[in-house]
């Protein structure tokens, strides 16, 4: 059975295109249904359209933005902070379209806290697996920490870093602070410029992101299915210890 997945995206998307388009080849067993951009006009629209005509497919797409779901008048928010109204719009499309994996690639704006609650991870987790919420972070982890776009590759060529890379971790409430389930790392080159680095970057996450979307939903599966079996059926009375 194919995985439902949810992609929150801004960007040009090209990520989230390898991803869906590796699902319609039947590569991974991910089946991406909606696209949510923050943007009216990001490219990532612009691709879902064209890889639906190129396969008859039908992704969905939204915008859930300021413009849409303005902040109420009592509502302070920062640069890149979600409106309660953008929350519930989000949440409202996650649940009822029963998606059980929900990927950020290059979304660009900070989850809302009620979302990371109830999608991605809580300090009583036991295992990264009881989340379902993914961020694609585009460089390593703790130094490009809080950091998004070409600013994470300044950061990596500012600081003279030996290795970039890129991180798939579950999103928690501070950036960039949730367990981490996959690390590429790849060395900065002496001739390495914003631009070449970048795009060995989304290079990378072109070719292994799909793959490990598809592996960790297929463990989050395997995960919940064990812990299920091993908890009693409601309404069942504990058995003593010792009891047979």
């Amino acid at each position: 059975m194919k995985t439902p997945v949810a992609v929150l995206a801004s960007g040009e998307g090209t990520t989230a295109e390898a991803l869906i388009c590796a699902g319609l080849k039947g590569e991974i067993d991910c089946e991406v249904g909606l696209v949510i951009s923050s943007s009216e006009s990001a490219g990532v629209i612009r691709r879902v359209e064209e890889v639906n005509n190129r396969y008859g497919s039908r992704v969905a797409t939204a915008y859930v933005g300021r413009r849409s779901h303005p902040p109420a008048l009592e509502e302070s928010l920062g640069p890149g902070d979600q409106s309660v109204a953008e929350a519930a719009a989000i949440e409202s499309l996650l649940e009822h379209g029963g998606f059980e994996v929900v990927v950020l690639m290059g979304y660009l704006k900070r989850v809302a806290p009620r979302l990371v609650h109830l999608f991605g991870w809580r300090n009583e987790y036991a295992s990264p697996y009881e989340a379902r919420m993914l961020n694609i972070h585009p460089g390593p982890l703790p130094a490009t920490k809080g950091l998004f776009g070409l600013a994470v590759q300044r950061q990596v060529l500012e600081c003279d870093l030996s290795d970039a890379g890129h991180v798939v971790h579950v999103v928690a409430r501070e950036y960039d602070d949730g367990p981490i389930v996959f690390e590429q790392k790849t060395a900065v080159l002496a001739s390495d410029t914003l631009e070449t680095l970048s795009e060995r970057i989304k290079t990378l996450q072109r070719r292994e992101v799909p793959r490990v979307i598809d592996e960790f939903a297929r463990r989050r599966r395997r995960y919940l299915e064990t812990t299920a079996a091993r908890e009693p059926p409601p309404g069942s009375l504990p058995q003593p210890i010792g009891s047979s």
